[in-house]
């Protein structure tokens, strides 16, 4: 998996794109996990995860748009350092759910292509 990194410079030109992309990987994620041969508990719990990451995610992105100054500053550095953290931890717990789960390698692979190359 490639580092997760915002790459823009200027945040606030590109929120909109930001919340495209996360949407669609939210609809990649959602996609698999309706296919997955795991218990409807898990498959709901992954769903859901990647969800409210999502909401949160982009909820910071919009208050970071709406920031000033020194505090904009702050929450952009914030932002930078937490990204690649909380993806991270979302495609380990979703690797983790899969291969815990699933014995067909395929979904754990289409798991890992769906992250590979994501980029904000």
């Amino acid at each position: 998996m490639s580092s997760i990194q915002d790459t823009s410079s200027d945040f606030q030109h590109n929120t909109l794109d930001y919340i495209n992309l996360l949407d669609q990987q939210s609809a990649q994620v959602v996609a698999l996990a309706e296919d997955l041969p795991m218990p409807l508990p898990l498959r709901l719990e992954l769903q859901q995860s990647w969800r409210i990451t999502r909401q949160k995610l982009a909820y910071f992105r919009r208050e970071l748009e709406r920031a000033d100054g020194g505090f904009k500053r702050e929450l952009e550095q914030l932002h930078n350092a937490l990204l690649p953290e909380v993806i991270s931890y979302q495609v380990r717990l979703g690797a983790m759910m899969i291969s815990d789960t699933c014995t067909d390698r395929r979904y754990l692979n289409r798991w890992k292509a769906i992250w590979a190359n994501f980029k904000l």
